[in-house]
C-alpha cells in the first residue's frame, strides 16, 4: 500500500523536530556539564597591597578554564588565567571578579580589594559647611586609617613627616604648593583650599584642576609609595555645575566610589567626563553656594 504524500511529509517533519529537540537537550546538558561549584573559584585572600620593586602577581586558588573579568575598571587581570597584577592595579578600590567556565554561561563571583585610599565622588557646598573631603581606606567608608595618633601633631608643622612610622600625605608638598589644604590624615579642607587661592585669588567659576596625591600608609604596604589622581572642580552656584558631571558622579556611585597655569608637573587639565565604568579620577566638586 502506498502512503499518502501528506502523511510522509508529516512523518519527516516529526522526525526533524525530534532531532532538533534532541540536539537542544544535548546542548543544554553539555552546558550544565561544564558548570562548576562556584566555591571552587577563589583567590588566596580578599585584600592585597602593592609591593613596588618586586613581582606582585596573584592567581586563583584553582586553575579553572574559562574567562575572567573585573568591575569596575582598574584591576589588572588576565582574562584567560585570572592572574592579578596587584602593582599595576588602581589601589584603594574593591573589585568584583567574575569567572565563566569554558563552554558555559554560568557566572561565579569573588570580591577582592587592592589596599589604599580613595575619595568618594561628590558635590561639596561650602555655604552648608560641607568643607571636608575624607579618604576612604581599603574601600570601606568609615574605616579608620592605619595612621598612629600623635598628640603633638600639628598639620601646619613641616616636621610632622619626620615620624617614619606614621602615614604621609603629599610628602613633597606638591599639592600644598598649589594651595591645597590637606591634613596628616589625608583630609582636604576645601574651604581653606579655596581661600588659599587654589582656584584664583578671586575663584574662577568653572575651574577644573587635575592633580595627583602621593601618599604612604603604615599598614601591610609598609609605607610603600602610592598615589591617586584627583579632579577638583570649582563653581559659584550649584546650578553652574554641568549636568554631565552630575550624571557621571551618579554613574560612579552606582559602581562602588578653571584655567590655571601648570606651575608644576603634578598639575594637568583633562576632559571633564570619565569613560564609562572607570572609577578614576574621583571628582571633588566644590560649590560656594547652593543659590
Amino acid at each position: 500500500m502506498r502512503l499518502p504524500t501528506s502523511f510522509l511529509s508529516f512523518v519527516s517533519l516529526l522526525i526533524l523536530a525530534i532531532s532538533v529537540s534532541s540536539c537542544l537537550f544535548e546542548s543544554e546538558d553539555s552546558d550544565q556539564d561544564n558548570e562548576i561549584d562556584c566555591s571552587q573559584f577563589a583567590y588566596p585572600d580578599t585584600l592585597f597591597v602593592i609591593k613596588p620593586g618586586q613581582s606582585n602577581l596573584v592567581r586563583p586558588v584553582n586553575n579553572l578554564q574559562g574567562t575572567y573579568s573585573a568591575s569596575p575598571l582598574g584591576l589588572a587581570i588576565n582574562a584567560a588565567t585570572g592572574e592579578i597584577d596587584v602593582n599595576a592595579s588602581e589601589t584603594g578600590l574593591k573589585y568584583k571578579v567574575s569567572f565563566s567556565p569554558e563552554g558555559s554561561e554560568q557566572v561565579c563571583e569573588f570580591f577582592v580589594t587592592v589596599g589604599g585610599i580613595n575619595y568618594l565622588d561628590g558635590v561639596y557646598i561650602l555655604s552648608r559647611n560641607e568643607i571636608n573631603a575624607v579618604p576612604v581606606y581599603n574601600g570601606v567608608p568609615g574605616l579608620a586609617l592605619p595612621c598612629p595618633d600623635d598628640d603633638d601633631d600639628d598639620d601646619d608643622d613641616d616636621d610632622d613627616d619626620d615620624d617614619d612610622s606614621s602615614c604621609k600625605f603629599d610628602g613633597e608638598d606638591l599639592l600644598k604648593n598649589l594651595g591645597f589644604e590637606i591634613s596628616s590624615k589625608g583630609v582636604f579642607d576645601l574651604k581653606k583650599t579655596v581661600e588659599n587661592g587654589t582656584f584664583g585669588s578671586i575663584p574662577v567659576n568653572g575651574t577644573i584642576l587635575d592633580v595627583e596625591l602621593n601618599y604612604q600608609l603604615a599598614d601591610l604596604s609598609a609605607l610603600a609609595p602610592n598615589k591617586i589622581p584627583l579632579r577638583f572642580f570649582y563653581y559659584n552656584k550649584f546650578s553652574d555645575v554641568p549636568k554631565a558631571i552630575l550624571d557621571d558622579i551618579e554613574e560612579k556611585r552606582k559602581l562602588i566610589n578653571e584655567v590655571t597655569d601648570p606651575k608644576n608637573p603634578n598639575f594637568r587639565v583633562l576632559e571633564t567626563v570619565r569613560p564609562a565604568g572607570k572609577p578614576r579620577p574621583p571628582y571633588v566638586v566644590i560649590v560656594a553656594s547652593f543659590e
